[in-house]
């Protein structure tokens, strides 16, 4: 077995887990249970929030933090809004037929798998609604002490990261691209995770993706955060494992 990267083993003793190794916030997969059997391990074990509301957040969270042994490192990754938002009134043509061919395919797989049809689509949130959601969450994290925390899709506004700044927590951001990792640190991230094409067949792409704002503010710090992890690069070429990664 190849040892793990210095930057690895480095960050890893920084947060306080045993081994360079994370469970990745697989929405509606990193149960409460997997979560502490994982960071009572010694690895770095994330939930993931995803849309979940204030309440809901606090009970997993809660559930988590009860099966943990002392020194267990846990963490919650959100979803940044204004990195995954968008207006469907601003949809292109084609953009627009890409969601109805998505749609169509979704429903033929459910239909395969459970022999329902999908149903009625849940009515979409305006942003300002995700927003409310994602400060909620926030609330959640402030009020269960979590310490560790990830963004994908973009940065925090600074009200948001400075609520958690204050409270002690490190935050770590996800990039998919050269350009957003070193956007990400000129917002403040502590560490920056590298994340590949093949990471499961979707990325959080958030720069040049939508027109959107991004975030902002942090602060920035005294040189580059580590990487945290590389999901889903592979070993051949990969510019981004490349350039983020360094291996």
């Amino acid at each position: 077995m190849r040892p793990f990267p210095s930057h690895a083993t480095a960050f890893a003793a920084r947060i306080g887990a045993k081994h360079p190794i994370v469970l990745a916030p697989m929405l509606a997969h990193t149960t409460p249970r997997l979560c502490a059997a994982a960071a009572n391990a010694g690895v770095v074990a994330f939930e993931g929030a995803g849309q979940l509301g204030k309440d809901v957040l606090v009970s997993r969270i809660r559930e988590t933090q009860a099966m943990l042994n002392a020194g267990a490192v846990f963490g919650v990754n959100l979803f940044v809004p204004s990195g995954f938002y968008t207006d469907p009134s601003s949809w292109t043509e084609p953009q627009a037929a890409a969601v109805e061919v998505a749609r169509e395919r979704y429903e033929g797989y459910l239909r395969e798998l459970s022999g329902e049809a999908a149903g009625t689509a849940a009515p979409s949130l305006s942003r300002e609604e995700h927003q409310a959601v994602f400060s909620g969450q926030v609330d959640a994290l402030l009020e269960t002490g979590v310490k560790l925390v990830s963004f994908h899709f973009g940065w925090p506004d600074a009200a948001e990261a400075g609520r958690l700044r204050e409270a002690g927590a490190t935050l770590q951001g996800c990039a998919t691209t050269v350009e957003e990792a070193r956007w990400l640190v000129d917002q403040g991230a502590d560490a920056i995770i590298a994340q590949g094409a093949e990471a499961g067949g979707h990325r959080g792409t958030f720069i040049d993706a939508q027109d959107y704002r991004r975030g902002g503010g942090g602060g920035g710090g005294g040189g580059p955060p580590p990487p945290a992890g590389a999901a889903g690069s592979h070993f051949g070429e990969e510019p981004l494992r490349r350039n983020i990664v360094g291996a």
